[in-house]
């Protein structure tokens, strides 16, 4: 019997530890990689795919979804649940947009959890119950704002730069620790100011950090 590979991505030790715990209760699952960040979830995947990522929405640095949109590009195959505390309609647009097959909050019993994976893998998808009567009356109440979402599309290398930009860095610091020279820096920062539309570093932080692209902290 082949085993279903799961990576879990999330900030938060504890999280990982308890989810792996309740994973590898089944003998079908093997939880194969961890990462706290998205950048380390990138830098995971770069070598080895699993079938299936359990993916927070808020962790320090890129956030779930920009990361889910890039683990897509990088894994085609690799299904992603977000498993989340956010029940809000744009987060859930967005995720699904980004390329989720499954949003399911974290007070999820562990019986229903087995199942969500299992239904997912098989090519399927899932909603939340919770979140998705709201998001139901949502649209039936004629607001799909939500669903029209539209972000800038980054790459994973811009999202480095964004950020240690919004970490302070200056434009040599960023240059050493990605090992790429300052001119590759300042086209990366001269496109992420046209993506973002904005015209100096400082707006650049702020929108990142007012769009939810970037977390500052926890």
């Amino acid at each position: 019997m082949k085993k279903i590979d799961v990576m879990i991505v999330d900030d938060h030790l504890v999280v990982r530890e308890g989810l792996r715990q309740l994973l590898e209760l089944e003998d079908d699952i093997e939880v194969v990689a961890e990462a706290g960040s998205g950048l380390e979830c990138l830098e995971i995947i770069e070598t080895s795919c699993p079938d299936l990522i359990f993916m927070d929405i808020r962790m320090p640095g890129i956030n779930g979804i920009e990361t889910t949109r890039l683990v897509r590009r990088k894994c085609p195959d690799a299904k992603i649940i977000m498993l989340t505390i956010y029940q809000d309609n744009q987060h859930i647009a967005e995720a699904i947009q980004a390329g989720a097959r499954g949003y399911v909050l974290k007070d999820v019993k562990r019986e229903n959890l087995i199942n969500i994976i299992h239904h997912v893998i098989q090519e399927g998808a899932f909603l939340d119950p919770a979140v998705a009567s709201e998001l139901f009356n949502h649209i039936k109440n004629g607001k799909p704002a939500a669903m029209e979402a539209r972000r800038p599309r980054f790459t994973h290398r811009e999202l480095e730069v964004l950020n240690l930009l919004v970490d302070g860095r200056k434009d040599r610091e960023i240059s050493d620790f990605l090992n790429i020279s300052e001119h590759t820096v300042r086209s990366h920062m001269k496109n992420l100011f046209r993506k973002l539309g904005v015209s100096s570093r400082s707006q650049a932080v702020a929108k990142a950090i007012q769009g939810d692209l970037i977390s500052k902290g926890h």
